[in-house]
């Protein structure tokens, strides 16, 4: 039983030894095709299609052919590796669009150089006039208050000045180089505003003045309403409401209310009050509102 067990296992043993031989020999094999064994097969190129060729826009030439890859010889020189160049003046590229301008497009016409700025011209000093009005009195008046005499301090005035307001000459009195009288109307002043007052000789066109300018101010109207008319058997008695704290007023023609305002008529349609303070050309007129008190 024992003589058969060691035959056995040395049976085995040479299977093994036989399958370790035979995966040594085929690794050498293998080793030997890796490291020993070249292809001399030349290298095969893909060619463009001639559809290729047409969507590229683009002419082709012939392709060169490729190295082909030696395999040095063993125990000898290794032959050159020979290659020929593409002939790329045989090259031509079409339009890109049939519609282009046909232009280089990288070509940048040289810019149109801009006219130089127009030369500035000095702003001339102005010359001052020779006659120089630096004040005048009355500085201010009211509208509508009538005639009135407007003295005008200057330098340099003429003895045949003559003195206009707003443009309009008005009579003149010539006092002295420093002072002249202008009579100025009521008419004159009947609407607010600055007026401007000027100087000018008669006989020499150039001898003016500057501009000096005379203040007409708005007279205050008379702070009521016409609200009511009372009427008696001699006189009729006017009811007004104060357009500043509501306190009502009867008077009669004549009454002089808060001291300042003169009742000068009065009618079913209006009242006419005269302000004692401010000598006006003509009453101020209130026309009768309707209001209850």
């Amino acid at each position: 039983m024992s003589q058969e067990n060691s035959t056995s296992q040395k049976t085995k043993e040479t299977q093994k030894k036989l399958a370790l031989g035979a995966l040594l020999l085929l690794l050498a094999v293998v080793v030997y095709f890796q490291f020993f064994s070249g292809s001399d097969a030349p290298v095969s190129v893909a060619r463009p299609t001639p559809a290729n060729a047409r969507n590229n826009n683009v002419t082709q030439p012939a392709l060169a052919q490729q190295p082909q890859r030696q395999t040095p010889q063993r125990g000898g020189t290794p032959e050159p590796i020979i290659s020929q160049p593409l002939d790329l003046a045989s090259i031509q590229v079409k339009n890109i669009s049939s519609s282009g301008t046909g232009r280089n497009i990288f070509v940048y016409p040289t810019p149109t150089p801009l006219p130089p700025p127009p030369p500035t011209t000095p702003t001339p000093t102005p010359v001052p006039p020779p006659i120089n009005i630096f004040s005048i009195n009355p500085g201010g008046v009211i509208a509508r208050t009538g005639d009135f005499t407007l003295t005008v301090f200057g330098d340099k005035i003429p003895q045949d000045a003559q003195g206009f307001l707003n443009g309009i000459t008005y009579p003149t009195t010539y006092v002295s180089a420093k002072e002249a009288k202008i009579k100025v109307p009521g008419d004159a002043i009947r609407a607010p505003g600055n007026f401007s007052v000027t100087i000018r000789s008669q006989n020499n066109a150039q001898l003016y003045s500057n501009s000096y300018s005379l203040n007409v101010a708005q007279p205050p109207d008379p702070p009521y309403k016409y609200i009511g008319l009372i009427a008696g058997k001699n006189s009729s008695t006017a009811v007004l409401k104060s357009s500043n704290d509501d306190d009502v007023h009867n008077v009669k023609k004549g009454d002089v209310v808060e001291r300042r305002w003169k009742i000068v008529r009065i009618t079913t349609e209006k009242i006419e009050i005269e302000d004692i303070t401010v000598k006006l050309d003509r009453p101020h007129t209130i026309n009768y509102s309707g209001e209850a008190r």
